[in-house]
């Protein structure tokens, strides 16, 4: 079966790991350089790890897989009759299509957003880092894990860093959970603007509406938008996303979609943990087994600098604190998530048992 890949990243490269000793397996990816590690771009910029360090593939990798691996080739439409992938370098037959396009950074809209930098790729990274080893300080707009773990990783780096958010919490937790983050990311030298409006930025820092903030270096993190063109283009259907079914199956017969560009019944998934996870129950559904990937449960572990976090499953509502460490929320007496501050043990040990459907009592 010839399965061709829209895309390197960490769903397309482990689809194609999965399947290359089974079926003839390409990728197509735009980048001009091998699979690298999104989620230490951050850790890159603050000068914490090598750049060889973000690369966990070499070609030979690829090569010894089997994969044919085509960069700096951009999939232009996919021509769903002839069950051809058109690219700039010439048709690709398939038998199979996955789109594994991933999301770009959402890009500013205030006014002065030329003084403003988005984190995607490793190209934003180089961008950014050569303006942090000169000035020294960076100032973070908005309250997700990116904005977090850059935050965070700078002030290990000893660099200045300020988080600028519109809201009161961060990553979508009650004000408990938040202000714990905010005190312990306090401790390492991150300075918060929580509930401050961004009005404008010039290229000593921003305007707001709790006055002028200094910052030389200035990253949006305001989210992403799915890479859905390829399947607009092919009149493939689309909402936010790449529309899927529970099958990862596109409005089109033998195209599928998985990771950041997907999206199942409104969710976009938007990790690579969970870019990988799809990446696999594909594999098995594709082999003809019988798998289910669980849209409505997420589970990460983040790091933020020094200090860990794991997030599992849904955190909003009643919650109960089980230690100082550990909150987990319920609905109707069973726990449905929980929030484990700096033991990710503990965290993974949760997880299986809210998957499982434990009540309080069986803890």
């Amino acid at each position: 079966m010839r399965v061709v890949i829209i895309g390197n990243g960490p769903g397309g490269v482990e689809l194609a790991n999965q399947l290359s000793g089974e079926h003839e397996v390409t990728i197509v990816e735009r980048e001009e350089v091998l699979h690298y590690s999104k989620p230490m771009l951050s850790h890159y910029i603050a000068g914490l790890v090598e750049k060889e360090k973000l690369f966990p593939y070499s070609l030979e990798w690829y090569e010894k897989k089997g994969i044919n691996l085509k960069l700096g080739v951009k999939a232009e439409v996919i021509d769903r009759a002839r069950k051809v992938l058109i690219t700039t370098e010439g048709e690709i037959p398939y038998d199979v299509l996955v789109i594994a396009a991933g999301a770009r950074a959402r890009e500013p809209t205030l006014e002065g957003k030329e003084f403003v930098h988005t984190l995607r790729t490793l190209q934003d990274a180089e961008k950014i880092k050569e303006q942090m080893e000169k000035h020294e300080e960076a100032l973070i707009l908005g309250g997700g894990f990116i904005a977090l773990e850059l935050a965070a990783n700078f002030a290990k780096a000893g660099y200045k860093a300020k988080v600028v958010h519109r809201g009161n919490t961060l990553l979508g937790l009650d004000e408990e959970l938040t202000k714990i983050i905010v005190e312990k990311l306090e401790c390492s030298g991150v300075e918060f603007y929580l509930n401050t409006n961004v009005l404008k930025a010039d290229k000593d820092g921003v305007f707001t509406d709790r006055g002028y903030i200094k910052g030389k270096v200035k990253i949006s993190a305001f989210g992403i938008i799915p890479n859905k063109e390829i399947a607009v283009r092919s009149g493939i259907h689309a909402g936010r996303g790449i529309l899927i079914d529970d099958h990862f199956r596109t409005s089109a017969k033998d195209v599928y979609a998985i990771g950041d560009c997907a999206e199942y019944n409104g969710i976009i998934c938007g990790t690579a943990k969970a870019a990988v996870g799809h990446a696999r129950v594909l594999a098995n559904i594709l082999r003809g087994g019988e798998d289910r990937y669980d849209f409505e449960f997420r589970s990460t572990v983040f790091k933020f600098g020094d200090f860990p976090i794991g997030i599992i499953g849904k955190t909003k509502g009643e919650g109960k604190w089980l230690d100082d460490r550990t909150k987990v929320f319920l609905e109707e007496g069973k726990i449905v998530g929980a929030v484990v501050i700096e033991d990710i043990r503990r965290a993974m040990t949760l997880e299986r048992k809210i998957k499982a459907g434990v009540s309080m009592d069986e803890l």
